[in-house]
């Protein structure tokens, strides 16, 4: 560190160790939108945006002196606030480019204000010009907000260390991207049955949801008897062979290739045993998974493998570890014949959950059951699955009409 560094003194830190130090400390990006003179759309790409006061209600973004979009903008004296979504970055790259007719390329309406608003952005905060206050080679400009509304309840683009991206960091308070908001609210649908569930048999009882085309989340879990949480919601779970079978089972040949691609061995008969496995379960009308005895695969190293991959990024070294132990546990998920005298442990009974378009749209899970269960206990567990899977398919469709259609507005296509 040098002297000037390391006392502060005015003027003496150099620009690219500024930029680089602030470049860890990352900053939303919305694009502010006005028209110029003759009434022609025009917007800015700005990391500065910001909230200044509550009362009265104030923003602020700061463009720099030099630029030609602000200068264009600025007689308009009305402007809309566009907060980007994560997966918004091409339309960031196109607002950043100062051209003649980028609005050509892009969705928008223009605001009751007057102001162009960006289509699917995060929020829309409308606000007229205050003043503006030089402050070195940028411009504060202060605004009065008039209005504001979230638009869509997605998590936002975030601009850090160089580079663009999306809040992704461990727990569902952290990654909740626009699928997995959308997903827990469809789930809260079978919450009343989940707990039921848990109550009625001792165990955990959960709803797993797709948020993308390769991994489920636990939306909803309840708890009853001896079982205790295990993982957070919003946890991910992959899906890959042999997890995901009840979910994979009614979807169509595409989305079931896709899921046998990611299997560790791609022998042609390891993809014929897992397409037998899925006419069972299909035939069936759900999977279970049993705890192995002593000698085999362990079922606590399966546990712990799904625990690393839920609790955040992996480096590619680790992320293979962790797959090869998943695909290791196939013996745990082999589908067996329940039999009169004999005892059973089993990790999970899954079952699917299907929409009002006949789609797999969420899949009920008991875990943590008791061990050393009879071919009778099994049974009740299994057709209580079934009928409160039922249930919630029934209040999908009678109840949760608007939630589907916007959860499957995200999903797009990923929906089996």
């Amino acid at each position: 560190m040098t002297e000037s560094q390391q006392t502060g003194e005015p003027g003496t830190v150099d620009p690219a160790h500024y930029r680089e130090v602030m470049g860890h400390y990352p900053t939303g990006v919305a694009v502010v939108t006005g028209t110029t003179e003759s009434g022609e759309p025009v917007g800015m790409v700005v990391g500065t945006f910001t909230s200044v006061s509550l009362d009265p209600p104030l923003v602020s973004f700061m463009p720099k002196t030099t630029s030609g979009t602000f200068a264009l903008m600025r007689d308009s004296g009305t402007f809309c606030v566009n907060v980007l979504a994560h997966d918004q970055l091409e339309l960031c790259r196109t607002m950043a480019v100062p051209r003649p007719g980028k609005f050509d390329d892009v969705a928008w309406s223009p605001s009751a204000y007057g102001a162009p608003a960006l289509d699917g952005a995060v929020a829309h905060i409308h606000c007229t010009l205050d003043r503006v206050v030089p402050a070195g080679d940028h411009l504060i400009v202060l605004c009065c907000v008039q209005d504001m509304a979230v638009t869509r309840p997605a998590t936002p683009l975030l601009f850090f260390q160089g580079g663009y991206g999306g809040f992704s960091t461990r727990g569902l308070a952290a990654r909740g991207d626009a699928e997995l908001i959308e997903a827990v609210l469809l789930a809260d649908v079978a919450r009343t049955a989940v707990e039921r569930l848990a109550r009625e048999h001792r165990c955990e009882a959960a709803v797993l949801v797709a948020v993308n085309d390769h991994e489920l989340t636990t939306a909803v879990s309840a708890f009853g008897g001896c079982a205790r949480p295990q993982e957070q919601l919003g946890q991910r779970v992959p899906l890959m062979p042999p997890l995901g079978e009840a979910y994979i089972a009614w979807a169509p040949e595409e989305t079931i290739g896709a899921w046998l691609g990611r299997a560790s061995s791609q022998e042609p008969e390891v993809a014929e045993k897992y397409r037998r496995r899925l006419k069972t379960v299909r035939e069936l009308g759900y999977a279970m998974s049993r705890i192995q005895p002593e000698g085999g695969p362990q079922y606590a190293d399966l546990t712990d493998a799904m625990r690393e991959y839920a609790g955040g990024e992996l480096t590619p070294a680790r992320e293979r570890a962790v797959r090869a132990v998943i695909s290791s546990a196939s013996p745990f998920y082999e589908t067996c014949e329940i039999v009169d005298g004999e005892t059973y442990d089993l990790g999970a009974i899954i079952g699917p959950v299907l929409g009002p378009d006949g789609s797999v749209v969420l899949c009920l899970r008991l875990g943590q059951l008791p061990r050393g269960a009879d071919a009778h206990q099994v049974r009740r567990w299994i057709a209580s699955l079934k009928e409160a899977a039922a249930r919630i398919s029934r209040s999908l469709e009678a109840r949760a009409g608007d939630q589907y259609a916007a959860w499957q507005a995200t999903t797009g296509d990923y929906l089996i």
